[in-house]
């Protein structure tokens, strides 16, 4: 990935990715299995920490020549018109060639190039317990050690709920998330992030299986609660010599993991289309082609991502039956759903390829 494989694969001596088989889809009140639906046909699974990710990205970036890194402040303010950022120390930094706002959901330079309404983060009404647990701490319990033993991500799809557990960093941690309704009213930045009590948190999972409630006992007794915000799709992506990227343009909901996914398909076309200018006068044609590539792509998925939601999230028990009936008749019939069929279509997608040609098909108009 732009580079950083050998770091995302490797650290030190240990993997710090889990290459996972598929994920196995479980009846939410009573654990029974639904079915497995094997990892897609495109390419190894890899699940990696988002903090692995991170600092394989910055020793790569520390490899290269060139590249400054600036630790304890935030980008907290860029003028567009003369490429300036200003930083949260006071420091003004002018000159830019290009500046990537890759600054996420709560981006503060996104209000810059796109219009009020369209840079508003809009709540869900969605929020989600995430926690993890080490391998040490599920050892006393054989059906919860096995989570996190076996290279598989289970779901249990519930009523306006669903559970997630998967194995990261060769198999010694567990990540945990637990998607729930958001009943908060407030609305400011500070609110997005908060804890709930252990013991809320069992209470709001009454009436599911055994191995979901022994996962949430084994939590800290602070589980740290993230609701969850979507902007509007964004109405263009740069504007001057400044781009938008990842959440801080297109913020996903997790029903596709493709959020963190989306964001490094954007790195890749925006890779693409740079390396292939020699000037700043060929700038322009660059960012339109890094749009080109990417807006309709991310505003579909966007859109599906609202269709998994409904899909995983179904309330009545005759609906949920009907849909666990279609995903064991087609994984029996070596087919998959719908859901993963999307998915597997998102997997496919060959960034790299559709930015080269979109890039080719702007300089021949």
């Amino acid at each position: 990935m732009l580079g950083t494989a050998e770091g995302v694969f490797r650290q030190g001596n240990s993997s710090v990715c889990v290459a996972l088989e598929g994920i196995e889809l479980a009846k939410w009140d009573t654990g029974e299995l639904v079915t497995q639906t094997a990892a897609n046909p495109v390419g190894k699974q890899n699940a990696i920490h988002h903090g692995d990710l991170q600092l394989a990205l910055l020793d790569r970036a520390q490899e290269l020549e060139k590249i400054e890194i600036r630790f304890g402040v935030t980008a907290a303010d860029v003028d567009v018109e003369t490429s300036t950022v200003v930083l949260s120390d006071g420091e003004r930094i002018e000159g830019f060639d290009l500046i990537i706002a890759a600054d996420g959901v709560k981006s503060k330079i996104k209000p810059k190039v796109c219009p009020p309404e369209a840079s508003r983060a809009q709540p869900t009404g969605e929020a989600a317990y995430r926690f993890t647990l080490d391998r040490s701490v599920l050892e006393s319990d054989k059906e919860v050690l096995a989570l996190v033993q076996r290279p598989w991500a289970v779901r249990w799809d519930g009523p306006s709920r669903h559970v997630v557990a998967y194995p990261l960093r060769n198999h010694q941690l567990l990540n945990v998330v637990l998607i729930h309704p958001d009943d908060s009213q407030a609305h400011d930045v500070e609110s997005w992030t908060s804890v709930a009590d252990k013991q809320e948190v069992i209470a709001d999972y009454q009436g599911w299986n055994p191995t979901v409630l022994k996962l949430v006992n084994l939590a800290q007794a602070e589980v740290p609660n993230f609701r969850m915000f979507v902007h509007p799709p964004s109405p263009v992506w740069f504007k001057g010599s400044t781009i938008l990227l990842g959440d801080a343009c297109h913020a996903m909901l997790p029903y596709l993991g493709q959020g963190v996914a989306q964001a490094v398909d954007d790195a890749a076309t925006i890779a693409t289309v740079l390396s292939t200018i020699r000037s700043s006068e060929q700038l322009p044609l660059a960012l339109r082609a890094y749009e080109a590539s990417r807006k309709e792509r991310v505003e579909q998925i966007q859109a599906a991502t609202q269709v998994a939601r409904k899909h995983l999230h179904l309330k009545d028990r005759e609906a949920q039956a009907v849909r666990d009936l279609q995903r064991k008749e087609a994984s029996e019939a070596n087919q998959n759903t719908d859901v993963v069929k999307m998915q597997h279509s998102y997997w496919a997608w060959n960034a790299v390829e559709v930015a080269q040609n979109a890039l080719a098909k702007l300089a021949a108009a």
